[in-house]
């Protein structure tokens, strides 16, 4: 068994290297050189925990210089990841307050060696106003087209549906909903689910939880298919003041996604005129009207080889009152 005094001396150039370089590098540590870095706009960022309350808007003023001071390393990592100061309100106590600044709040991460040695201004204003919780729908925001080959095959779903808001009553109050930031429909190229942030422009002061949605898009191959001989109908007193539509029958072209295109039944499509449009046609006259679809999906375009036919009323026809007895 090996005394103390031999254990010692077992590999003792190593350790005595090791020990070397523990002394260096904890030598290095403390000499290296320290800096002073001032930050020009630090934002403000006001944390209220009294929740009958909320900011009304962006402190003023809502950035500060921050002196640092410490190793010029670790000033160097903070400036990259950034600084804020955050303001903590324990209660209000009035609608406008005026707070002085303190060192503490400023969030430094984990740099015990970076101290705060000044803050310019020392005190900021802050004005609350009463806060109010509402939950609003959401609301896409689509731009763009889908791009060819492909077309839309159901409704866009958004999720959730609602969210909560809370923030100055005088913003909250009046919102009928809130939008999602602008989804580019030309950018698709599958069917996927996207996370979308809100857009809380113009809501300062508010907090929006969840602060994204979810579009779930379904996408499919555009096709075209062409339905000939669709019969034009008319109001169904047409047959009694003999008036007939010129030409009788039209040809549909349906363009969309691949199964809403195929589902449409050719007996169910509809290329009718409105009954008003036939209003106090007098015998042998003729007009001009226009066409309407209907019986088709709503992502599917269905457009006619002409949008007009002529109706014209016969001249033997019989008039809406022949007949009655007074």
């Amino acid at each position: 068994m090996a005394t103390p005094n031999q254990a010692l001396a077992h590999n003792g150039r190593l350790k005595l290297a090791a020990l070397g370089l523990s002394v260096f590098l904890w030598v290095l540590v403390q000499t290296e050189p320290s800096n002073q870095e001032t930050f020009a706009s630090v934002p403000v960022l006001v944390q209220v925990a009294d929740t009958s309350w909320t900011p009304s808007g962006a402190p003023n003023p809502s950035v500060v210089e921050v002196r640092l001071g410490g190793p010029a390393r670790e000033i160097i990592r903070l400036a990259r990841e950034g600084a804020s100061l955050r303001v903590p309100i324990g209660a209000v106590g009035s609608q406008d307050t005026l707070v002085a600044l303190r060192r503490e709040w400023v969030e430094l991460g984990q740099r015990s060696r970076v101290t705060v040695e000044s803050l310019t201004p020392s005190s900021i204003r802050i004005s609350f106003e009463e806060a109010e919780t509402r939950l609003v729908p959401v609301a896409p925001r689509l731009i763009g087209r889908v791009p060819d080959p492909l077309a839309l095959a159901s409704p866009i779903e958004v999720s959730p549906q609602m969210v909560r808001i809370r923030g100055p009553r005088s913003r909250v109050e009046g919102l009928d909903s809130l939008r999602l930031g602008a989804f580019d429909l030309s950018d698709l190229s599958r069917s996927g689910t996207f996370l979308v942030r809100l857009d809380t422009t113009g809501l300062l002061g508010s907090s929006v939880v969840p602060a994204s949605a979810t579009l779930g898009v379904q996408v499919e191959d555009r096709i075209e298919r062409v339905l000939d001989g669709i019969p034009v109908e008319l109001d169904s007193g047409s047959d009694e003041l003999g008036v007939l539509a010129y030409p009788p029958t039209l040809q549909v072209r349906l363009t969309g996604a691949r199964t809403l295109v195929r589902s449409v039944d050719p007996q169910r499509l509809r290329a009718w005129v409105p009954s008003g449009d036939l209003d106090g046609m007098a015998p042998g006259e003729e007009r001009i009207v226009f066409i309407r679809l209907d019986g088709f999906p709503g992502l599917v375009t269905a457009v006619s080889d002409t949008d007009r036919v002529t109706v014209r009323r016969r001249t033997d026809a019989p008039s809406p009152s022949a007949g009655t007895e007074r």
